[in-house]
């Protein structure tokens, strides 16, 4: 998959070990992050808890996810960090790719522009649910401030092939784009779902789902956080996960850098403040 800077210029294709996240072998990307931070809830519609010991818990959904970079090769995600967060050279540049660990809820960090949030949806026990809607916890998602700096990954690589969401944070919408991608599927994985979310969408421990959400800020700062509404035994339910952070605007204050990973050299800021990778310029 390429990826393009505002400016028009097309970076190459996964380059090694010089990528966050891609050994010189392997080329990946990312760290799966815990449920922790996943909640279940019922809805306004349910009120009874559903007769089973799962009760206490919520319901029998199982959601991890991993973000926010894609799940194979990732040359293009950048990250980003507030004015209360830990500073660039906090990080280990050439041990690690950095970008799982700057935008954990604890180091307080985003994504800059685009991030991939990949929810692996599964259900406890012998239980099956039925996943019937995504969309954000807000009508609007909250406004932060701007990026104390941001970490550009310069970068990019093979195609991949997800049941893909576009969350567009300015406007803000989701969509459900479906399949996207033509690269090979990974055998160890569920197969890619084609069916819309509803009655034909049921998962569980033995049938488990994966869909990718793709985040993008271009114009706002935001903290955001999903709601997945599903069905069990006739309830409703819905769990939350995040919150996120997602950055797309610098402020006058932003400093922007493109560390060498060969060395884990940051280097000095750069002048450009533009937009984030593959935002259209406005006219």
């Amino acid at each position: 998959m390429k990826r393009i800077f505002a400016s028009g210029t097309v970076f190459a294709l996964c380059a090694g070990a010089l990528l966050m996240g891609c050994s010189r072998n392997e080329c990946t990307g990312g760290s799966v992050c815990g449920a922790g931070n996943a909640v279940d809830l019922p809805s306004k519609a349910s009120q009874k808890s559903p007769p089973s010991n799962m009760s206490a818990r919520g319901g029998p959904l199982l959601v991890t996810h991993k973000w926010p970079t894609f799940k194979s090769c990732d040359g293009a995600t950048s990250v980003a960090m507030p004015a209360d967060g830990k500073a660039l050279a906090d990080f280990s540049l050439m041990q690690q790719d950095i970008r799982s660990e700057v935008t954990t809820p604890r180091n307080k960090g985003g994504v800059w522009g685009s991030g991939h949030l990949y929810l692996n949806l599964s259900a406890e026990g012998k239980e099956t649910v039925t996943v019937d809607e995504l969309h954000l916890t807000t009508r609007i998602p909250k406004k932060i401030d701007p990026p104390s700096w941001v970490a550009l990954t310069q970068g990019g690589c093979g195609d991949v092939r997800d049941r893909v969401f576009n969350l567009d944070l300015d406007k803000p919408q989701l969509l459900d784009r479906g399949v996207e991608g033509t690269g090979e599927a990974d055998p160890t994985e569920p197969p890619v779902r084609t069916n819309s979310l509803g009655s034909g969408f049921t998962v569980s421990a033995t049938d488990p789902a994966i869909i990718r959400v793709d985040a993008t800020a271009c114009r706002g700062n935001y903290e955001w956080s999903l709601q997945i509404d599903y069905t069990y035994q006739g309830k409703a339910l819905h769990k939350v996960v995040g919150p996120f952070r997602s950055f797309g605007a610098a402020g006058k204050e932003t400093k922007v850098y493109v560390p060498d990973l060969s060395t884990g050299e940051i280097g000095a800021a750069t002048e450009d403040k533009g937009l984030p990778i593959g935002c259209p310029v406005q006219q």
